[in-house]
């Protein structure tokens, strides 16, 4: 059966996750990740410009994409604390998830030996995904949700302790970080709930 152009770069994307995660992106070689679906270099290029391009379309079209459910989306007639678990839900969703485990150990890896390669992706790539999640904590804060502070005026506040969680999974393996991933959680919903409670309540 014939992929559509759709099915054929995700299936190159699939392919260089693992090539990446095998021998890192200096080591990868675009022959290899086309050898790994059965296309030529010449067929994997009519997709993917470079292998560059390859690796910033793993960031752009999973954990960073733009189609991705609002964090921050309230509902109406939603409590503070359904509103929290919600993020909480999406938010921590990605750390029992294989492949965006990889794919942030390999946005952890690639970072530190190419510093140009890491402003073009927070120029590109994190600083849009964050602009994107900012403007849902703003809404939640303009219809009255939650109040005007510090951490409601930086996402990457309201997220750190997601991060702390990932590194601990990342770092000790899903077995091992368990318990502590969820110790993170509670406390975070915890954290958020008591900034974020309105004044008077």
């Amino acid at each position: 059966m014939r992929l559509s152009a759709e099915q054929r770069r995700q299936q190159i994307l699939d392919a260089a996750l693992v090539e990446f995660s095998s021998v890192g992106f200096e080591g990868a070689t675009v022959e290899r990740i086309a050898q790994r679906v059965g296309l030529t270099k010449a067929g994997l290029y009519a997709h993917y410009a470079s292998k560059d391009a390859i690796l910033e379309a793993l960031f752009v079209t999973t954990i960073f994409s733009p189609s991705i459910q609002s964090h921050w989306q309230w509902v109406e007639g939603a409590s503070l604390e359904e509103t929290v678990d919600r993020f909480l839900d999406m938010a921590y969703s990605a750390i029992g998830d294989p492949q965006a485990s990889a794919i942030f150990r390999l946005l952890i890896t690639e970072s530190g030996r190419s510093p140009e390669r890491l402003r073009s992706w927070h120029e590109h790539i994190l600083l849009p995904h964050a602009t994107r999640r900012q403007a849902e904590l703003d809404e939640c804060v303009a219809k009255g949700v939650i109040p005007d502070n510090a951490v409601s005026r930086n996402f990457a506040m309201a997220t750190s302790p997601v991060v702390i969680a990932l590194l601990t999974q990342l770092l000790f393996g899903e077995e091992l970080a368990e318990q502590e991933v969820a110790r993170i959680r509670s406390a975070h919903r915890e954290m958020l709930l008591i900034l974020f409670a309105r004044r008077g309540n």
